[in-house]
This record gives C-alpha cells, structure tokens and sequence, in this order.
C-alpha cells in the first residue's frame, strides 16, 4: 500500500504543479514568472517594487507641479498680476508708499533751502571750487525745476508706470507662452519633469517681478530726495542713478512682455501636433522664459541706462562750464 501511495502521490504534486501553467496557455495569459514569489505565482518583488516607486514618484511630482500652476495661475487672473503688468494698487496708488512720499516730500521741501544756500555759496566760491555754474542764471532755473520736481514726483512715477502698462497690454496674451500645455499633466515621466522644470521657472519669474514691484516702490518713495540732488552739480550724479534705475525698472517689463508675445507666435507657427509637439512646447516655453528673466540683466549690461543723451547734455554742459571757466583764468 505504502507503494502504491508513494507514486500517487508525485503525480497529484506534479498535477497540481503543472496546472497553473496548462491554465496560463489555454486562456492566452502569460505564463506565471518564475523569478516571482510561490514559484511564479506572485510578480517579480523587484519588478514590483520599482513600479510601485516609479508611480509613487510621478505621482509626487504631478502634486507639486500642480500646487505650482494654481500659484502662478492665482496671480495671472488677479488684481494683483505682477507678471504681465504694473499692478498700481501694489506701486503708486498703495496708502503705504503715498504716506512714506509724502514724508520725503516734506524732508525734500525743507532741503531746497540749504540747496538754495550751498548754490548761493557755490557761486561765491566759484573760483576756489571750480564749479561749473558761474551766473546766477544758471542755478535758479534749476532750483525751480527741483522744487517743481519735488513736488510733483509722484505723479510723473503715476505717468511712466501707466505709460508702461499700456504698452504691455498692446503686446501682453495675458498668460506665459506654452501655459495651455500645462493644463493636463500627462503620467509620463519625462513630461512630468518637463511641466515642473517650466512651472518652476515660471515661479522665478513670478518672484523676479515681485522684487521688481518692490524696488519701483522704493523708487517712488525716495523720488522726492532724489530728484532733489539733481539741483546741485556735488549730488547731479545721485539723481542720474535714480533716474536710470527708475526707468530701466519700468520700461523693462515691456520688452519682457515684447519676448515673450513673440516666442508665443513663433511656437503656435513651429510647434506640430501630437504628444512630441506638446513636448516641444514646454520645452519652447521653458528657453522663452529663461530669456525673459535674463533680459533684465541684458539692458543694464549692454544697453546702459537709457539716458545717454541726457548724461551726454548735463557733461558737455559742465565741460562748457569748466572751459569757459579756464578761458577766464586766462584772460586775467
């Protein structure tokens, strides 16, 4: 008996072994792996494993690349849209930066008195201090053109920052270039990366434009004491500077916005249709990005600080002066 139960009982082992295998290939499923758990019954536990990270992964980088979008599409479709243009409520028209104008404006008017008084000393001393102004004519138009200044600072930062969001509307979409891409966020890794590269550059630009808004607030608040040192020939350079990093702060947006609306006419002409195509477009969207945070930098490097003529007017001037003021020396 014993025998007899012995082979028996290795054929109901291999019956039972064999089994899973006949089912495998009679129902067309693949046969089970045999580097799986249970002797191919379970999947591979690495392969396993590195799916389950792999979607894990993405899945991680889909939530952040999402909370990204909802950020930046927030300030896009705000009041507040730092990106695309000028917001006043956040520059000249803020309560904030109007009361801290009007206080330089009040320090601003009491110092045109000690300006009136060292220009006054200046002339009296011109042949001692080589100064370039040697009539009373040639201050006192200046010291009106400060007071006036002064006083009126504000609104010719209210002028210039409407000025600008005027050109940025003829020229801005309203969103960044690709951004329509961004909407569906594909499971594909490689476009998952893509979306979060751009929606992260997107971000530094968002915060380069914030800087910018606080600097123009700055800008504006010490206008008053700015535009006073441009009375007197000591201090001309103090207002040149501001006045260089006023305007260069916000005129620089439109040629940002001009980049930007021309890299989005050149992708919707160039990109093709398909996955590859959206692809293409993030990518198209991230380089267009990059140059427009560069293109600050780029004006200040190479294009100087748009008021050369004026720099040019104000030194011929002082060298007129100190000419004039050597054929003088000489005469005597």
């Amino acid at each position: 008996m014993k025998r007899l139960l012995c082979p028996a009982s290795v054929l109901a082992l291999a019956v039972l072994l064999l089994t899973p295998a006949a089912v495998a290939a009679q129902t067309g499923n693949p046969a089970p792996n045999p580097a799986g758990g249970l002797m191919g019954l379970l999947p591979d536990p690495k392969q396993w494993a590195g799916d389950v990270f792999s979607q894990v992964f993405v899945n991680l980088l889909q939530s952040i690349a999402t909370g990204l979008r909802q950020i930046v599409s927030t300030v896009l479709n705000s009041q507040v849209n730092v990106i695309t243009r000028t917001p006043p409520e956040a520059s000249y028209a803020s309560a904030t930066v109007q009361n801290l104008w009007g206080v330089m404006r009040t320090v601003a008017n009491g110092a045109l008195a000690l300006a009136a008084m060292w220009a006054a000393f200046d002339l009296i001393a011109r042949e001692q201090l080589g100064s370039p102004y040697h009539e009373a004519m040639e201050i006192l138009p200046r010291l009106a053109l400060g007071a006036l200044l002064v006083n009126t600072s504000l609104s010719w930062a209210q002028l210039s920052i409407d000025a600008n969001n005027a050109l940025c509307g003829l020229v801005s979409q309203g969103s960044l270039p690709a951004w329509d891409q961004t909407t569906e966020i594909s499971q594909l890794l490689i476009q998952v990366l893509a979306t979060l590269i751009y929606l992260i550059t997107a971000l530094l630009l968002l915060l380069q434009m914030l800087i910018r808004i606080a600097l123009l607030d700055v800008l504006v608040v010490v206008a008053p004491i700015a535009l006073l040192c441009g009375i007197l020939p000591q201090t001309q350079r103090w207002s040149g500077l501001w006045t260089s990093t006023f305007f260069g702060a916000v005129f620089t947006q439109f040629v940002q916005m001009v980049a930007l609306r021309l890299g989005s006419s050149i992708l919707g002409d160039l990109t093709p249709l398909g996955a590859d195509g959206r692809l293409l477009s993030i990518f198209f969207g991230i380089a267009l990005m990059a140059l427009t945070l560069k293109i600050p930098g780029l004006i200040g490097r190479h294009g100087g600080d748009g008021l050369s003529f004026a720099r040019y007017l104000a030194y011929r001037q002082a060298a007129r002066g100190l000419d004039s003021h050597g054929s003088r020396g000489g005469d005597k």
